[in-house]
């Protein structure tokens, strides 16, 4: 070992590589120190956190990622990585039901402390809105005949109601909703099932239940009566006139054991056109079948479920 340092010794002196290894070693020193003080950027997108939102109050849009570039030393650069950076809007002062700009800030940390940043975008548009819940009915969508010879009845919707909740200015729109197409082709007999209310409309808005129990009755033709009716309007307003496109609807009915005569004075067909209305218009109104009196049979379905009411003012 003492030999091999003296002929390095002696290798170093000959040759003079005493300085040059210093300056070796300079320049790796230097080289070091220049890359560690380029200067460098990243990216990256993210999702800007909402705070101190009051808990009656709901956002309407989407919050979506924001870009944000950061721009320092490279050494500071490297020790960054995206758990790193938060981005948060405050939302403690709203503007309620009105589309308004927030600022985006940054949360401030040491590893930023030396950094430059630039967004995408400084704002948010946001609607703030309160959180209101409605109850409303469910309409089953049924697609599709049954076998031939076989009629669908009156669906039944267990429960017939749902809460909604969500921002007000989309919930007082809805006045209904819908569940998800369900196809009753050649089918010869009542089924029970199961169906999903369609929210896609709302993606925004929660519905409770979101599921409901529909019986749809189908039976042969042969256990059913028909009887045809006039349609009647009620609640007529002074003024106005009124043309209703379907003037009769056929009402299907369970034959009943007992021994009952089927006539159209059993039954009672009527649309009600007690609305507002200030000028000329179509309107479609559901078609509202009643008993007379008690009867011991059961009304399956009738065609059409409601007719279109031409309306117009009479001249002064």
């Amino acid at each position: 070992m003492i030999s091999f340092l003296d002929k390095m010794k002696t290798i170093t002196k000959q040759y003079d590589l005493l300085p040059k290894l210093l300056s070796i070693l300079l320049a790796v020193i230097l080289w070091a120190n220049l890359q560690n003080n380029q200067i460098d950027e990243i990216t990256y997108h993210i999702y800007p956190e909402i705070k101190n939102l009051p808990q009656d109050l709901v956002i309407l849009e989407d919050i979506k990622k924001i870009k944000i570039t950061l721009r320092g030393k490279k050494e500071y650069i490297k020790s960054l990585n995206i758990s790193n950076i938060k981005l948060f809007v405050d939302l403690s002062r709203p503007v309620i039901s009105k589309k308004h700009e927030y600022v985006i800030r940054i949360q401030y940390n040491e590893l930023l402390s030396n950094i430059e940043y630039s967004l995408e975008k400084e704002k948010l548009d946001l609607t703030i809105c309160k959180i209101k819940n409605k109850i409303v009915p469910v309409e089953p969508v049924i697609i599709g005949e049954p076998s031939p010879q076989y009629k669908k009845g009156i669906v039944i919707v267990e429960p017939q109601l749902v809460q909604i909740s969500g921002a007000d200015i989309t919930v007082d729109t809805i006045k209904s909703l819908k569940t998800y197409p369900l196809n009753i082709d050649n089918e010869s007999q009542t089924l029970h099932v199961q169906a999903h209310i369609n929210m896609k409309e709302y993606p925004k808005i929660y519905v409770s239940p979101d599921t409901v129990r529909l019986t749809i009755p189908i039976v042969p033709v042969t256990n059913l009566v028909s009887i045809t009716l006039p349609i009647e309007i009620r609640n007529r307003q002074n003024g106005i006139n009124y043309v209703l496109k379907n003037k009769k609807v056929v009402v299907y009915i369970k034959k009943s054991l007992a021994n009952i005569e089927y006539t159209e004075n059993l039954l009672v067909a009527y649309v009600n056109v007690a609305i507002n209305t200030y000028y000329q218009e179509t309107l479609k109104l559901p078609i509202i079948i009643e008993k007379k009196a008690k009867v011991p049979f059961d009304i399956f379905t009738y065609e059409p479920l409601e007719t279109e009411v031409y309306i117009t003012h009479e001249e002064q």
